[in-house]
């Protein structure tokens, strides 16, 4: 009897360890990293080509005597957002600091350079980067290049990349008495 317990026991251990083996094995599969729809694919080239158009428009100055609008900026990058990015940035005022820091300081704002670096993908299709940008703030007399660095999400909607997502500190402009790009 001690024996026929013995094997029981035994059994019903070796049962239950290959139950834990398997449900681990299903847990293991559901947490695995999806891989991105082949559709959704985004070469870091043509992700670099939307956020430097976008950032020119958002940020160039020619003219501080005459620097473009509000409404103008907003109507020049709202093709490279998303409707939600867009209206987020409106409600923020985003589009009237370069216009204002271009006539406080009396000069010219313009994006020379722009680097992206991939972070990661996500299960929604969305792809994650880091940017790191070099803006020149000019006159006839003087030039300095700034460096801002900041964070981007880029989807595919409708076959069109947009930006879902901008981030970034504000970098200081010698000049200004508070605030920055």
């Amino acid at each position: 009897m001690a024996n026929i317990k013995k094997i029981l026991s035994l059994l019903f251990l070796f049962v239950l360890f290959i139950g834990v083996v398997a449900c681990n094995k299903d847990v293991a599969k559901e947490t695995e990293e999806k891989p991105v729809k082949e559709k959704n694919v985004v070469k870091v080239e043509d992700a670099e080509k939307l956020f430097k158009g976008y950032y020119a428009e958002r940020y160039t100055v020619k003219d501080p005597s005459n620097p473009p609008t509000f409404d103008e900026i907003a109507d020049n990058v709202k093709g490279y957002l998303s409707e939600d990015e867009y209206k987020a940035q409106i409600a923020n005022r985003y589009y009237s600091l370069p216009t204002m820091i271009s006539k406080e300081i009396n000069k010219s704002i313009e994006v020379q350079e722009v680097n992206l670096e991939e972070q990661s993908k996500n299960d929604d299709g969305t792809i994650d980067y880091t940017y790191t940008t070099i803006f020149k703030v000019y006159d006839e007399n003087s030039s300095k290049n700034y460096e801002k660095e900041g964070e981007l999400t880029i989807s595919t909607t409708n076959n069109e990349l947009k930006i879902t997502r901008d981030w970034s500190r504000g970098v200081k402009i010698d000049g200004l008495e508070q605030g920055g790009l």
